[in-house]
């Protein structure tokens, strides 16, 4: 299963791929935008080009786990974007109260489209390692465009490796797995 994965932010939201198998990420590209958030014909698009099944939407956490303004708006994106890929809006239980995602948006199963939430906390520190980027150097600008794409890929990883390390226990089927990555008991 191929996945999407944005990471929104004011000006910029970081985008990623899986490959088709949905084993490792990629960084893709940058999506460069107003304060709305990026245009979900913009990233349908992309779910269309690159024949995702499904997109995972960065959801920035403060490190005590509390909700803040760009929480809710990534929570609105995932909604608006949901709503414009007739897919399902998936979350882990334990944050769907966080952010106001009630029961009725969580369903997971295998069908369909899904737009997954999940919590970025430290991702773009962990893309700033991987990618060897210092903001503070020359082509700052650049370099945090590239910066905002690698932390999509972190991010993408992070369910990438919770949904495969969740189908590997106890031979779990592809739902169960997913079930119990998103903390979902529908």
């Amino acid at each position: 299963m191929r996945w999407l994965c944005l990471d929104p932010g004011m000006k910029r939201t970081g985008v990623a791929l899986s490959d088709p198998e949905g084993t490792f990420a990629v960084p893709l590209i940058v999506l460069t935008h107003d304060s709305s958030g990026p245009s979900v014909d913009e990233v349908a698009d992309l779910v269309e080009d690159h024949r995702a099944s499904g997109v995972v939407v960065g959801l920035p956490l403060s490190m005590d786990g509390t909700a803040s303004e760009q929480t809710q708006l990534a929570v609105a994106l995932a909604r608006r974007l949901a709503g414009r890929l007739g897919a399902r809006l998936g979350i882990r239980e334990e944050l769907a109260s966080l952010v106001g995602v009630s029961a009725e948006d969580r369903p997971f199963d295998d069908k369909g489209t899904w737009v997954v939430l999940w919590d970025e906390r430290l991702t773009t520190f962990e893309a700033r390692r991987i990618a060897g980027a210092d903001a503070r150097s020359k082509g700052r600008r650049k370099k945090q465009q590239h910066l905002d794409a690698h932390a999509a890929a972190v991010i993408l990883q992070s369910f990438l490796d919770a949904l495969a390390g969740a189908n590997r226990t106890g031979d779990e089927t592809m739902p169960a797995a997913r079930e119990q990555v998103l903390g979902d008991s529908a």
